[in-house]
């Protein structure tokens, strides 16, 4: 919530880094030139040296070191033989950014000594004020007198930090004494003594949530970051929660150098004094934790090297108390992973071991790959490309329901491409390709799989058309419209493979056919579940329509509506399949900038039944509101993708003024009329401060209680702890604060 040393940093900054006030440059380098207002003047005397502007003076200083200055004051003085220079009346200063206020400054340029009465500063997001200022850079010796600063940029803030006075030693580090943290006119934190480093090393920041939640209790989750130097930045958590206990951990945020790279390290622990039951009805053991720890590294620019590792006590560790990251990784991956990129080719190393036994995991130990991207065969017309990895593998389930195996697996695949343009409209790239894998016999309990070597033929052909027709004549006031560009794309996407030597059922399966919502890719080497490849003789036809217009004073080119529809036509179905398979249809309309309706469409043709559908209508017409509603219905299918839903959510935004707001999110599943979750946020601005109160209701299923949770969220302005808008789409920020 506040960083107590960057205050006091800032603070100095605002008054004593910009050279021109009290270090400035060598003047030879630096051009003077006095300029009086429209009523002003100004004379030099011969005899004393001495130059004086009244009336309304304006002086600007060129200088290549410090940076252009300029000053504005209603009388300046000065002495060319003794380097005194006097701004009285009304005095001002710009530079860099920098506005200085005041009514009398007075500097040597010779000496470089400074001294002011009264004054006011500002640099965003900072403004200060004070009445005596000194300086003399020769000796480094500092010293500001009864100062404040905030990021209220008021007469009177709301919030400052007041120090009696604050001296600067070898310019490199400062002292304050008795300063006092204000609140309105009520003091909050008084420090008689502080000493910290101008160079940012120690910059620490506090931030707090409290609040109540019905499985917590009462909760108050604390973290202090602290900017131990410039290359490592440490995050203490410090949490308690009435009805589970204590709870934290230090996190490290470290950069090691352009080679070494940089990572983050973070731990949390607790010893839960209510823990619940897992999926199996075992009670989780008390000590929970998390270590989790990310680095990445460029060793040159074609080398990169990532070693992410995810060490969880249990299964819902992070469902519990890092809900944010759950909803983001339900299962996190451990692994070390190697990456060399060529101009035509990828050397890839990757080591993915099971570091969490309560969750399904295939090992990779290791599995090297080599891919050769599609490119050119020397002068000819045609393109190779090719993928081949080699590893050892062991597919293992959680709580041994099923029985782990292991093999060693070797897979290469190559293919030929013959991409042309016939007639200057159609685009056809025949292909022919073959891939070779050999399996170890597994090991492992229950195993069979003997030996296998296998070999897969693979051709076809891709084929489009794109058509379009202008309509420059075209205006509409109703969807904002300047012209109209019609663009159809119809294409078709033929695979054959003949039945190999070895089939699915025959070989272990560690690439595997996921189930997904989306349609999967039919040709190689986009098809990746190298495990699942059977025979194929499939064409999917599909067809793409835009219709795009120019909107707004820049005119920039935007899609009226977007329409992608495909579907497989099974020339050769398996025993139990229809001709054609599921068609999926992508539509996206925008008749206002401000208007979004979109669908996502899975249709089984066989069933003649949605399998899913997606479908919501956003409306942002301005900063004041904003409103989406929309409905995901995914088809029950337990021997697939699992149980469905038929899910109806809202999400509202509201700005009452400038100082009110407020979000409401709902989450309704219809098939049984629950509603699943709901949220409430009020919003409020402090003017250096933004305050959030939430409320948030789930009645969840799997026989789990209803949840309710209550949590107030402050940050500063200047120093904001979640990016903007960051809890529109991920209103978890709000409750567990990462």
């Amino acid at each position: 919530m506040v960083d107590w040393l960057k205050f006091y940093g800032c603070l100095l900054c605002l008054l004593l880094a910009n050279g021109s006030l009290m270090s400035a440059a060598d003047f030879s380098e630096a051009e003077w030139e006095i300029v009086p207002t429209d009523e002003g003047v100004w004379s030099f005397n011969h005899e004393t040296n001495i130059a004086t502007a009244f009336y309304g003076v304006a002086v600007n200083i060129t200088d290549p070191s410090a940076g252009d200055a300029s000053i504005q004051a209603n009388r300046i003085t000065i002495d060319a033989e003794t380097g005194d220079v006097l701004a009285e009346g009304n005095v001002t200063m710009h530079q860099n950014g920098l506005v200085w206020r005041g009514e009398e400054l007075r500097y040597n340029y010779l000496t470089r000594t400074m001294g002011a009465g009264a004054y006011r500063v500002g640099q965003s997001p900072f403004i200060a004020s004070g009445t005596e200022l000194s300086a003399d850079p020769s000796t480094g010796s500092y010293r500001i007198g009864n100062a404040y600063v905030s990021t209220d940029d008021y007469e009177s803030p709301f919030f400052k930090v007041k120090t009696d006075s604050i001296e600067i030693i070898n310019q490199e580090q400062f002292v304050a004494r008795k300063a006092t943290v204000q609140v309105g006119k009520t003091p909050v934190f008084y420090l008689p003594y502080f000493k910290g480093d101008l160079n940012g090393k120690g910059s620490s920041q506090f931030n707090t949530t409290p609040g109540y939640r019905s499985r917590f209790g009462y909760f108050l989750l604390n973290e202090y970051n602290w900017q131990t130097s410039e290359n490592l930045a440490t995050t203490f958590h410090f949490d308690y929660r009435t009805s589970r206990g204590f709870a934290g951990g230090p996190d490290f945020d470290y950069q090691l150098g352009p080679v070494l790279g940089s990572g983050k390290l973070q731990t949390y622990y607790l010893d839960d004094r209510d823990t619940e039951l897992d999926t199996r009805g075992n009670r989780i053991t008390n000590d929970r934790f998390r270590l989790g720890w990310f680095h990445q590294t460029q060793i040159n620019p074609d080398l990169t090297a990532k070693v992410s590792i995810q060490k969880l006590s249990d299964p819902l560790v992070n469902r519990d108390f890092f809900e944010t990251f759950h909803r983001q990784n339900t299962q996190p991956k451990s692994y070390l992973e190697l990456n060399q990129q060529w101009r035509n080719f990828a050397l890839s190393a990757l080591v993915q071991p099971r570091v969490n036994t309560f969750f399904n995991r295939v090992e990779r130990l290791p599995e090297i790959k080599f891919t050769g991207l599609r490119q050119q065969i020397g002068e000819t017309p045609l393109f190779y490309e090719s993928e081949t990895s080699a590893g050892y593998y062991s597919r293992e389930y959680m709580y041994d329901n099923l029985p782990n195996f292991d093999a060693a697996r070797f897979d290469s695949f190559h293919q030929i491409l013959y991409p042309k343009n016939y007639f200057g409209w159609l685009n056809l790239t025949p292909r022919i390709g073959g891939r070779h894998s050999y399996y170890s016999t597994t090991t492992g309990t229950g195993t069979t799989l003997d030996e296998q070597t296998r070999f897969v033929f693979n051709t076809g052909a891709e084929a489009s058309v794109k058509l379009s027709r202008i309509y420059p004549q075209f205006k509409s006031r109703i969807l904002d419209a300047q012209g109209l560009r019609h663009i159809v794309i119809p294409s078709v996407n033929y695979v054959f493979v003949p039945n190999p030597n070895a089939r699915p059922n025959s070989l272990p399966q560690f690439d595997y056919d996921i189930p997904s919502l989306r349609m999967l890719p039919i040709d190689f080497p986009a098809f990746n579940a190298i495990d699942t490849i059977d025979t194929s003789n499939v064409m999917r036809v599909g067809v793409r329509n835009q219709l795009q217009t120019k909107r707004g004073e820049e005119q920039l080119t935007e899609n009226l509506v977007h329409w992608n529809l495909f579907a497989d036509w099974r020339l050769n179905p398996d025993v139990g399949q229809e001709d054609f398979a599921d068609m999926t249809s992508d539509i996206n309309i925008r008749p206002r900038s401000w208007l979004n309706l979109s669908s996502q469409v899975r249709y089984s043709l066989e069933d003649e039944d949605f399998r899913l559908a997606d479908q919501s209508i956003t409306l942002t017409p301005n900063d004041t509101w904003s409103f989406q509603v929309g409905n995901i219905f995914i088809r029950n299918e337990p021997t697939y993708w699992g149980t469905g839903n038929n899910a109806f959510y809202t999400r509202l935004y509201y700005r009452f003024n400038e100082n009110w707001g407020a979000r409401i999110n709902h989450h309704f599943e219809a098939r049984d009329g629950r509603m699943e979750e709901q949220s409430y946020t009020v919003y409020r601005d402090f003017r250096s401060f933004t305050g959030a109160f939430s409320l948030r209701m789930r009645n969840p299923r799997d026989n789990q209680e209803s949840d309710y949770t209550i949590a107030v969220v402050i940050s500063m302005k200047a120093f904001p702890r979640f990016d903007l808008n960051s809890d529109v789409n991920r209103p978890t920020y709000l409750f567990d604060g990462n």
